[in-house]
């Protein structure tokens, strides 16, 4: 009996050993795919476009900004090609009673923020639209992302600086006013869009902000859960050991990531998009953010059946109007009226 005792803690030790390694990997790998994501490489439609520019009606600029971070600057062709989504989005925009500027003409900036794993190129399809609606683009790599030299992402926590410093850079090497400016996100980019106007509200005159999460801590747990859907102890396990990993490689705790908080501090125009089959980030996240905002001037858009990757994809020709007519609304001070 004593012999079959001592055998039964050893396995207990050995089991709770093995355990403890595997909650370390987790922890350690997961935090790894968290904070150095896997770097995509230039996909064939970036190479299309970036080939090509005037073809979509683009004029692109590489150039480094504050802490070496590569960005795109995108402005107008002086002589457009094809252009057709540019050339859709007048029209769509006509038939909502807008009038866009004359083809060419900038009426402000936005910053576009990619998602997790992506990179700035993920963006020049939506340029197409922008810069139609009369906004030149500024396109940053996030660190640990594209070709940024970090290999540390913190999801707003240094972000939100940074990119203040990029557009004032962008600014003075592109002889452009820096006002007004926009803010548009996907996914990590909309939570960092969130996060930066909150730090300087004055500097921002709108943001739109696509598949966001609340929280960080929420979402990695959420993602614990769908691995283990009825070993709830199991996933805050797991979920602990990758915040413990994030804080060892980064500093930061997933915790203190909070897009919710920081829309609780703006009063500008905001538009929270979120898909309504968001399997990845549930859409019960948007709308928290969209509770907590006290904009008197905010939008919730919800895409019918799009899921994370599709939110933008899913209802294109009806969405992009949107978003181009509300920064042109905010810019006019006309969205108290119609929104």
């Amino acid at each position: 009996m004593r012999r079959l005792r001592i055998i039964f803690l050893r396995l207990l030790g050995l089991l709770l050993v093995l355990s403890l390694i595997a909650l370390l990997a987790i922890g350690w790998l997961g935090s790894a795919r968290l904070i150095s994501p896997p770097r995509r490489a230039l996909q064939d439609y970036h190479r299309e476009i970036l080939d090509d520019p005037a073809r979509f009606g683009l004029s692109v600029t590489n150039f480094t900004s504050t802490g070496d971070t590569p960005c795109l600057m995108v402005t107008p062709a002086r002589k457009p090609k094809p252009a057709h989504k540019s050339r859709q989005l007048r029209q769509s925009l006509r038939t909502r009673g807008i009038e866009p500027p004359r083809w060419g003409e900038i009426r402000g900036t936005v910053v576009l923020l990619h998602g997790h794993t992506g990179r700035k190129e993920d963006h020049l399809p939506i340029c197409e639209r922008f810069f139609a609606a009369g906004f030149r683009c500024l396109l940053p790599d996030l660190p640990s992302h594209g070709d940024h030299p970090s290999n540390v992402a913190t999801f707003g926590k240094n972000e939100a600086e940074l990119i203040e410093d990029i557009l004032e850079d962008a600014a003075v090497t592109f002889g452009f006013n820096d006002q007004p400016a926009f803010l548009f996100g996907i996914s990590q980019g909309g939570a960092i869009a969130l996060q930066t106007a909150a730090r300087s509200p004055e500097r921002w005159s709108g943001i739109a902000s696509a598949a966001s999460f609340s929280s960080l801590d929420r979402a990695i747990r959420d993602s614990a859960e769908s691995i283990h859907p009825k070993l709830h102890a199991c996933a805050s396990l797991n979920s602990f050991a990758v915040h413990c990993g994030s804080w060892c490689r980064s500093g930061m705790w997933p915790s203190d990531i909070r897009p919710r908080d920081a829309a609780s501090q703006l009063h500008m125009p905001v538009m929270i998009i979120h898909g309504e089959s968001d399997s990845f980030i549930g859409i019960d996240h948007a709308h928290e953010i969209f509770k907590a905002l006290p904009s008197p001037t905010k939008v919730f858009r919800p895409v019918p059946e799009a899921g994370h990757g599709r939110v933008l994809a899913q209802d294109a020709d009806q969405l992009y109007p949107e978003i181009c007519g509300f920064f042109l609304k905010a810019i006019d001070g006309t969205l108290a009226m119609e929104f």
